[in-house]
């Protein structure tokens, strides 16, 4: 009886392994679905599932030493890429406003259109939307920016100055994605943080000196952070910002501007810009921007007075200024002069992307996009219209003079005129 049985269970399992199935295989794990999917042997399915359980025996070294060289291959794709995070968030600020004022972060379009007030007649205003910054290297917790000063005295051919001092702008919260709408947390600007509570007795640690910033950098072995990485990027992007703005700016001789970049760190110490201030903040708000406004300022002297033949006069064309100029380092000065100047790189920038569905709108009639945009009614559409109907009312031809009805004459038919009025002198 045993022997009847064992081969009897042998033929049983060879005809399976022959047999074909038609079966929805998902694999390294999932349900068998059968009757869908493609077809496979009884033994591909048993190879498919050896190959998962030798993926799980793999040693977790081995699996993150492929993991990280997969992702370094991502991110050489998207340059972009220490930027995101896991909640999408976007921060919007008002184009014509300072100081944080009116700035909101959020991870949700229709947040966004809301607060902007699309589609609403007479709420229209310019509004810049950046990518947040997710991942920002942080200390003691904390987020923070770097405010750069830039100057430039002359546009034509371009010429920038990059002082050599900076300091920190501290967030008085510990930095966390929960809360979208602290700014405490998301927003550096001191004029932002002063409104906090306890600001008074912590606003010594709101911000720091360079040389501050550097000792944090030596006591986490990242000393050599600042001369080879960090100071080489701020550097290219102050000229760059400043060579795509060029074309754009009125040149005016015998005149400069100083401007205040605000920089951010990612977890990998790469520099991004942030925005560009036309007028920084050079009040005495701290001890740091105490000793360091009055020591910028004093340096400005210098350049505009003491280098002003380097800058406007007859030693326009040399490279060095020759005289002392304080902390202000040359980092640029253009070839030649030139009629017009354009944009740095010479070619024109297009965005191209997906158009994003909005499924919900808070205020106003639904907007309908197009290739051409939305259908927003906007002051500028209505002026647009306006003058279209002025031109296409100037072409048309001038209108005909209109014709004079002649008044139906009183007398009775058959009489001659001349007989009435008479010829003068006797008759017929």
């Amino acid at each position: 009886t045993t022997t009847t049985t064992t081969t009897t269970t042998t033929e049983t399992t060879s005809a399976l392994s022959k047999r074909q199935r038609t079966v929805g295989y998902r694999p390294f794990g999932g349900k068998l679905e059968f009757g869908q999917g493609a077809k496979m042997t009884l033994e591909e399915i048993v190879n498919e599932s050896k190959a998962a359980r030798k993926l799980k025996q793999r040693e977790e070294g081995e699996l993150r030493k492929e993991s990280e060289s997969l992702l370094q291959q991502l991110q050489q794709m998207n340059v972009q890429s220490s930027l995101n995070g896991l909640d999408n968030v976007w921060i919007v600020k008002p184009a014509g406003k300072s100081r944080g004022r009116d700035i909101i972060c959020a991870n949700r379009i229709n947040r966004i259109l809301e607060y902007i007030g699309f589609g609403i007649s007479g709420k229209e205003m310019h509004w810049v939307v950046q990518k947040y910054l997710e991942r920002p290297f942080l200390i003691n917790r904390r987020k923070f920016d770097i405010r750069q000063w830039v100057m430039v005295t002359d546009w034509n051919p371009l010429t920038v100055w990059f002082y050599d001092e900076c300091y920190l702008r501290f967030s008085m919260s510990d930095f966390s994605m929960k809360d979208l709408e602290d700014n405490y947390t998301h927003l550096c600007n001191n004029s932002i943080q002063k409104e906090g509570e306890n600001f008074e007795q912590v606003k010594n640690s709101s911000m720091w000196d360079l040389d501050s910033f550097k000792s944090f950098l030596l006591s986490h072995n990242q000393q050599e952070a600042w001369e080879e990485k960090i100071l080489p990027q701020m550097k290219r992007i102050s000229k760059w910002a400043l060579m795509c703005a060029q074309d754009m700016l009125e040149n005016r001789k015998f005149s400069c501007e100083v401007y205040g970049y605000d920089f951010i760190l990612d977890e990998q110490l790469n520099v991004w810009l942030l925005e560009v201030n036309a007028s920084p903040d050079m009040s005495a708000s701290t001890h740091v921007t105490e000793r360091l406004t009055e020591r910028v300022m004093e340096d400005m002297i210098r350049v505009i007075v003491d280098a002003k033949d380097f800058n406007w006069g007859r030693r326009r064309l040399e490279k060095e200024p020759g005289c002392e100029t304080g902390g202000w380092e040359l980092v640029h000065r253009g070839e030649q002069e030139v009629s017009f100047p354009i944009s740095a790189f010479g070619c024109k920038l297009a965005l191209v992307g997906t158009e994003v569905p909005i499924h919900t709108v808070f205020v106003g009639k639904p907007p309908e996009y197009t290739l051409a945009g939305s259908n927003r009614d906007t002051r500028t559409r209505k002026l647009r219209e306006q003058q279209l109907e002025l031109q296409v009312e100037a072409k048309k031809e001038p209108p005909k003079p209109p014709k004079i009805k002649k008044k139906k004459s009183s007398r009775p038919p058959g009489v001659d005129p001349a007989g009435l009025l008479g010829r003068g002198g006797g008759g017929e």
